[in-house]
This record gives structure tokens, sequence and C-alpha cells, in this order.
């Protein structure tokens, strides 16, 4: 992505030799937890949903918001590799494809105090948002993106709501149903090129947390759709982004 997941092309050499060393006492091998959180992401059902979803409202004090040019903007995160692309204090246009966000103050409240000198930042960060424990993404940019534009991927695309099911509601258009089911192939089903992953995607609003030490109910998920003008409010490597 990151966007957090479109412009990722995973160097998953070395993947199965690595093993978990975060404070919970496994020695398993992270690909093997990673592929773990898949198969069981897979089977969503409305057991698994939360009702504590972040909704992108004016009463939500997790938000940061700013108007630009009469317009309202919130301000997300992308967890991703090129930092050049988000350059601080300009306006960019996410012309490469659709941008998967989080909420940086949620991100901070969930993994602030988790990290110590010797802590591998990154892994924390990728099992956090359900990416793989090997994906080249070191940077986390935040960003002002258009409120009006955002969706949430899951059963109900919905932003302001606190909840969201697996299955699709009711009187969504056809053109999110079709990015839906598509999105469920290529998460799960769509034969992989040398390098690709698939993702443990809940489909209900937020991201699976694959670190056995962690409720597996991570980080509120948001997606911008390609073509949307956004402004770079700040960029740092992910160790940076906590201090």
């Amino acid at each position: 992505m990151k966007t957090f997941r479109n412009l990722m092309l995973i160097a998953v050499l070395a993947v199965a030799c690595k093993t978990t060393q975060n404070g919970y006492g496994s020695n398993e091998p992270l690909d093997k937890v990673y592929n773990r959180s898949i198969n069981q992401a897979m089977i969503a059902d409305t057991t698994k949903t939360i009702d504590t979803l972040q909704a992108i409202v004016a009463a939500n004090p997790v938000l940061q918001w700013k108007t630009i040019k009469g317009q309202q903007y919130v301000l997300m995160g992308t967890f991703m590799k090129y930092p050049n692309s988000f350059p601080p204090g300009d306006s960019i246009n996410n012309s490469w494809g659709e941008m998967w966000l989080f909420i940086p103050r949620q991100m901070k409240y969930r993994l602030g105090n988790q990290f110590s000198a010797t802590s591998d930042t990154l892994l924390g960060v990728s099992q956090m948002l359900g990416l793989p424990p090997v994906n080249g993404n070191k940077y986390i940019a935040q960003v002002w993106v258009p409120v009006n534009k955002l969706y949430r991927p899951a059963g109900n695309p919905d932003v302001t709501t606190t909840h969201a099911s697996p299955v699709l509601s009711v009187g969504v258009t056809d053109e999110y149903k079709a990015w839906f089911n598509g999105y469920i192939i290529s998460s799960y089903f769509q034969p992989l090129p040398a390098g690709a992953a698939h993702y443990p995607w809940t489909r209900m609003g937020y991201t699976y947390d694959w670190n056995p030490g962690r409720n597996r109910v991570g980080l509120s998920e948001f997606v911008l759709p390609k073509g949307c003008g956004i402004w770079v409010e700040k960029m740092t490597t992910a160790g940076g982004f906590f201090k």
C-alpha cells in the first residue's frame, strides 16, 4: 500500500526462519503465525463484529480536523515505503491507487507504550495493521484527506457508524459491491505471484492484529479511493512516529 497495501511487492525471503520475539514467549515462525491469521480472518461472522469502531464524526475526540479551501479534511496515517512520495507541507494526488488508512492517535494509543529501545517497531506496526511480517514499509505519513471521499472497507462502508458487519448492507452501490467482492478474492483466493501475500482482511471495519500477545481487533481502517487530493502533514520513520 501505502498506501498501506497497494504498493507492496513483498520480500518474504527469510521470513520462514524468523520467529516471534515480542515478549509473549513464542518462538513460532512469523510466517506461520501470519498465515494462521489469514485463515482465521477468512471466516467472518457476526460474532466477531464490534461496536467500538472509530466513527468519523466531529464529536470523536481521537480525530484531528482541518478546513482546506472550504472543505473538511481529517488527519489519517498511512504505513508505506516511499517517503519521497509524501513531501511534508505539499498537496499531492494519490494517482497511483487507493490508500488504506488508520487514525494516527489511535495507533499511538494502542502501541505507543509497548515499544522499548530493543523493540522491532516495524514488526509491531505490521502486526497491528494486518500486514505480512516482511513488507518493505518503513515510514508513516500523516495526511489530511477529504472526509467526503473516505469509506470503511466493510459490509457497511459508512464511516460515521461504530459497527460494521462482514455482510454487505442493503443499499450499497453496485460499484462498492464489485469492489468488496473483488477484494475478498484478492485477499484470500487469488493465485499470487512470487513475493506477494494474502491479507487477513476482516471486512468488519478493523484491522486484524496478528500479534498473539494482543487482541485480534486492531485499528479502525479506512480507504481513500484513487485520484483524491490530499495534504501531507508529516513524514517520519515508523519508530519516529511514536516519539
